[in-house]
């Protein structure tokens, strides 16, 4: 007799495997959907959960970049799509806005404290994860600092830390999120916070950070912190913000200055109007700053003629400077003293002007700055007199150049009896007549020849007492066991060898006040002048412009538009569109071929340029860009868009000092058709490389130029007593490549106090540069 029992069993059983097996298959199927993505990855429970529910996507080539930092906007996309409030309106972006712009718009109105509202390339910039702490407290209806919005994602289960200590430090505020952090993220909100985001009632500026105070014991330090079940914890004084909130942000690059009269300081506010919005590109307003202790500042330079370009310069009073659009920049010289200051520096509105918006600048800004009188080893250059920059030598392995090693007491006063040696030496091994030098009269020199190269090339010359004097000891004793350097740059010139035809050529400059950071030498003038001589075209135009075009001259010889240049200045705002519409209508011929080459560090309008293109296309004018300095600060897509679509190139400059490498390559381009790629210079591949040492960590970091192609490789290496030793940066997506260490690694180390980067496609070498070592205190 058969057994039904038995047989039911046995179907029971295959039933289960049947469906085991199809659970399994179908799982892993799902697991497998990102190749770079296994199952024992840290992340893939929740990089899988955020997949399957739509929240995150990976790339055209199967994979999902876990190691890739996000962006904002790439950020708050996500957030929105796990975002189930209802009545979200149109996220849509408008015609020729950022592609996030509705995404910001719809946060705006929740008050979310988003970075990026007014500034494109912050959208396009990495997020840090103390950012990312405040945000998700503000959708969960909490307005919190950044130490206590850490606190907060540790008590709601949100992050564990770095390591699990838990405290502020071991969350990373400073670093990006990458992609894979991102999925954990929004994995633990839907644990722990409803989909529908609360938002903030108002700007967010830290009023409930009393529902987290006080910050349990050793938070700020290194010990482990249990956090205890949130109570009712007493109320305490709001801290106060770091920054005037009427400003977008402030770059101070050095805080706390030398005072000698001769360390100074670029400082840069931008500014929003009064109720927060953002102001024009094009728009210039006078502000007056002033030293509460008389330190000398330079603002921005209307002046005609060479002769004045020195600046507006006023010690002990007050100077007026217009702003660049929204960025307002002066420099700052310490007074000489042999006593520590602490000056304020006020920057107020023209209590004159009509714009309504900005009256609540007539109550100045007010920016903290210090002076410290510091013995010191400065280093100067003394080259040719009739060279326009004191810090440039011919290419050519003749030119020679005194170095000098001036040793300084606090207070700036040369030490005249010093008995001792300094030691130069330079970062390419340029030669030095000698390299051990006594100090005479407190100065010791020596005389640098220039290297002989067919490229620019930027040397450090180093200086360090190697003995000292026993009279000087306390004096001199912050100077022992460093290096001192200055800069120099070796510069071939720009070399044409083809004839160029009748070609009609336009120079459009840019003399918007956010040049006297970003070219304070103001190569981009010295270097058009050599690129019209060398071009030789017969017909030549020159425009420049702040917040309208100004006509320089033209059409015209050579030598008459190259003298017209020393017209360009670096004051008020930035308007591209009217400078290529001024160069534009002096062109005369509509059958010559036609080129014009635009500089800036700017953005502007779009509305007049994309008129400008067409009319290019139109007239067959082929437009180079070239944007000058931070990325940051650029339309990189419109300037490469202007080239594009007109049959020019774009070309990045980080540096002022990249601006002959980048028209060499505009020379050969227009003149001998050669079209070599826009970072054909060796260093062009590399943009903001640093490498920094502070109190515990060692940093090295760079950009890569985006239109070198794919770099699979960067290297920082240093030279060693024992052979070089290499370090492989971290791609960390967005074209940025990092390495952090602990100065434990390094110490035992003897490294020289500067390291080569170098770039490679596969395994060719594409790109080096030597960046010094920077100490930060």
């Amino acid at each position: 007799m058969i057994n039904m029992t038995v047989i039911k069993n046995k179907k029971l059983v295959w039933t289960l495997l049947f469906l085991i097996l199809f659970s399994t298959f179908t799982s892993q199927a799902s697991a497998n959907q990102f190749k770079d993505v296994k199952a024992d990855h840290w992340a893939y429970p929740s990089i899988e959960w955020a997949a399957n529910k739509g929240l995150v996507n990976g790339y055209k080539n199967g994979t999902y970049g876990p190691q890739k930092v996000l962006t904002e906007a790439e950020f708050i996309a996500m957030l929105i799509r796990y975002d189930c409030s209802p009545y979200k309106g149109s996220l849509s972006a408008r015609p020729g806005e950022h592609w996030a712009s509705g995404n910001y718009r719809y946060f705006s109105e929740k008050n979310i404290p988003l970075r990026g509202y007014f500034n494109n390339t912050i959208r396009d910039s990495a997020i840090s994860r103390g950012q990312v702490a405040r945000i998700v407290a503000a959708i969960d209806g909490k307005d919190l600092t950044e130490p206590y919005a850490v606190q907060y994602m540790y008590m709601e289960n949100l992050s564990s830390g770095m390591t699990g200590k838990k405290d502020y430090k071991d969350y990373g505020v400073t670093k990006y999120l990458t992609r894979a952090e991102a999925a954990v993220f929004l994995d633990r909100l839907s644990k722990s916070i409803s989909c529908s985001f609360s938002g903030l009632s108002g700007p967010a500026d830290g009023s409930d950070n009393d529902l987290y105070t006080p910050l349990p014991l050793h938070f700020m330090g290194d010990e482990t912190v249990y956090f205890p079940a949130p109570e009712s914890p007493p109320v305490v004084p709001q801290p106060q913000s770091a920054i005037d909130s009427r400003l977008a942000d402030l770059d101070i690059e050095k805080e706390t200055l030398i005072a000698n009269g001769v360390d100074s300081s670029f400082i840069t506010l931008m500014l929003k109007d009064c109720y927060g919005n953002p102001i024009s590109n094009d728009e210039s307003l006078s502000f007056q700053v002033t030293s509460k202790v008389g330190a000398s500042i330079e603002g921005d330079w209307e002046g005609k003629g060479p002769s004045s370009f020195e600046g507006a310069q006023v010690q002990a009073l007050s100077t007026w400077t217009n702003t660049d659009g929204p960025e307002l920049t002066v420099a700052v010289t310490a007074p000489k003293s042999s006593r520590a200051q602490k000056d304020t520096l006020s920057f107020k509105v023209d209590s004159y002007s009509e714009n309504r918006n900005m009256s609540c600048y007539r109550n100045p800004v007010t920016v903290p700055l210090q002076y410290e009188p510091k013995a010191e080893l400065r280093l100067e250059i003394e080259t040719d007199t009739d060279k326009e920059t004191n810090n440039t030598l011919s290419a050519d392995g003749v030119e020679t150049a005194r170095i000098s090693a001036t040793i300084v007491r606090p207070g700036g006063q040369t030490i005249t009896g010093f008995n001792g040696r300094v030691r130069f030496r330079s970062a390419y091994g340029a030669s030095l007549s000698s390299q051990e030098v006594r100090f005479s009269n407190g100065v010791a020199s020596t005389t640098l020849t220039s290297i002989r190269s067919s490229q620019p090339i930027t040397d450090q010359i180093f200086a360090e007492i190697v003995q000292s004097d026993s009279r000087y000891r306390d004096i001199v004793a912050p100077l022992l066991n460093q290096s001192h350097s200055t800069e120099v740059m070796y510069d071939p010139g720009l070399n044409n060898s083809c004839p160029i035809g009748d070609t009609e050529v336009a120079f459009i400059i840019d003399s918007s006040g956010s040049m006297l950071r970003n070219d304070p030498e103001r190569l981009r003038v010295i270097k058009s002048k050599e690129l019209i001589t060398e071009l030789n075209a017969n017909t030549n135009i020159a425009s420049h412009f702040n917040g309208n075009g100004m006509y320089l001259s033209g059409p015209d010889s050579i030598p008459v538009v190259r003298q017209s240049l020393n017209d360009v200045f670096q004051s008020g705002g930035t308007n591209i569109g009217d400078g290529l519409e001024e160069a534009f209508s002096r062109f005369t011929s509509t059958s010559t071929p036609k080129a014009a080459i635009l500089i800036t560090d700017g953005r502007s309008s779009e509305t007049k340029i994309n008129q400008m293109i067409q009319e290019a296309g139109e007239k067959n004018i082929r437009i180079f860009t070239i944007g000058l300095g931070d990325k940051k600060q650029l339309n990189e897509e419109l300037l490469q868009r202007m080239a594009s679509e007109t049959g020019g190139k774009y070309f990045h400059a980080q540096k002022n000092t990249d601006i002959g490498a980048v028209y060499q390559l505009i020379l050969n381009e227009i003149t001998c058709g050669i079209s070599g790629p826009s970072c054909s210079q060796s260093s062009l591949v590399f943009s903001s490389a640093a490498i920094e040492k502070t109190s515990g960590e060692f940093f090295m970091r760079t950009f890569i130029n985006d239109n070198c192609g794919e770099i699979t490789r960067v290297v920082v290496r240093f030279k060693a007593p024992d052979g070089d030793v290499d370090y492989d940066l971290i791609p960390r997506g967005q074209d940025f490549f990092a390495l952090e260490k602990g100065n434990y690694e390094i110490d035992n180390l003897t490294l020289e106090k500067e390291g080569t980067f170098l770039a490679y496609k596969g395994t060719t070498l594409v790109g080096q540069i030597r960046v010094p070592v920077q100490t930060i205190q």
